[in-house]
C-alpha cells in the first residue's frame, strides 16, 4: 500500500452537469485499486444533517434569502469537517470531495452576487482553517452541462443557464492565478477524464514528495 507523509484533500469542482461527480467516483476507485486508502466524500449530503440540508437548498420549497442559502452550505460544510474531513486527514487518508468551498464562492459569491472576502472568511471557520491540497476543475461549456442536467432530471434552482453563466465564471476567475488547480475537459469521455485526472494528480503527488 502506498503511504503518505500526511493526509490530503482534494477537491473536484466544476458546475453542474460538468461530469465532475462521476470523475470523484472513478478516481476514488481508481486510487483505490492501487492500495491507496481514500475516501470518498461531498458537498452538500454526506453527513446526516447534510442530507437535510441538501434536501432544502436543492428544492427550496420554503424559498430562502441568498444569505441563508450561504450559511446553510456552511453549516454543512462545518459538520462535514468535524465528522469526516478531519478525522480522515489525521488517518492520512486521501479524501476526494465532490464540492468544497470553492463551490460557495463560484455559486453563493460570483452566482449570487455575496461578498466573496466575507464567504472565504466563513469557509475557513467551518473548515477549521483546512484548504484542499489540490483542486481538480472539470471545465465544459454551459450548454454542453445543461443539455447533460435535462436529460437526467427536472432542473434545480442552481441550473438555470443565466445563473450558471455566473457561476461558470466565477470558476474561471478563481482558478486564473492558483497554483493548487488542475484543470481538464469535461467534454471529454468519463474514461479518459479520469484517465488525464489521474495521471495528473499521480505527476502532482510525485512533484511534492509526499511519498513516504
Amino acid at each position: 500500500m502506498p503511504s503518505l507523509s500526511k493526509g490530503l484533500l482534494i477537491a473536484i469542482e466544476g458546475i453542474d452537469g460538468s461530469g465532475k461527480s462521476t470523475l470523484a467516483h472513478n478516481l476514488f476507485t481508481l486510487l483505490h485499486s492501487k492500495q491507496y486508502s481514500v475516501l470518498l466524500t461531498k458537498e452538500p449530503g454526506d453527513t446526516a444533517l447534510g442530507k437535510k440540508i441538501r434536501e432544502l437548498v436543492q428544492t427550496q420549497t420554503i424559498p430562502l434569502a441568498t444569505k441563508s442559502e450561504y450559511l446553510l452550505f456552511a453549516a454543512d460544510r462545518a459538520q462535514h469537517f468535524s465528522e469526516l474531513i478531519i478525522p480522515a486527514l489525521t488517518q492520512k487518508k486521501i479524501i476526494i470531495s465532490d464540492r468544497l468551498s470553492d463551490s460557495s464562492l463560484a455559486y453563493q459569491g460570483y452566482g449570487r452576487g455575496l461578498e466573496l472576502e466575507r464567504l472565504h472568511q466563513i469557509n475557513q471557520w467551518a473548515m477549521n482553517d483546512t484548504t484542499p491540497n489540490l483542486t481538480i476543475f472539470v471545465r465544459v461549456p454551459v450548454d454542453t452541462a445543461l443539455e447533460r442536467v435535462t436529460k437526467r432530471s427536472e432542473l434545480s434552482v442552481f441550473e438555470k443557464k443565466h445563473f450558471l453563466e455566473k457561476v461558470a465564471n466565477g470558476f474561471e476567475m478563481l482558478y486564473k492565478n492558483r497554483t493548487n488547480v488542475i484543470i481538464v475537459d469535461g467534454t471529454q469521455s468519463p474514461d479518459i477524464l479520469t484517465i488525464n485526472a489521474h495521471n495528473a494528480f499521480e505527476q502532482w503527488i510525485n512533484n511534492v514528495n509526499l511519498h513516504v
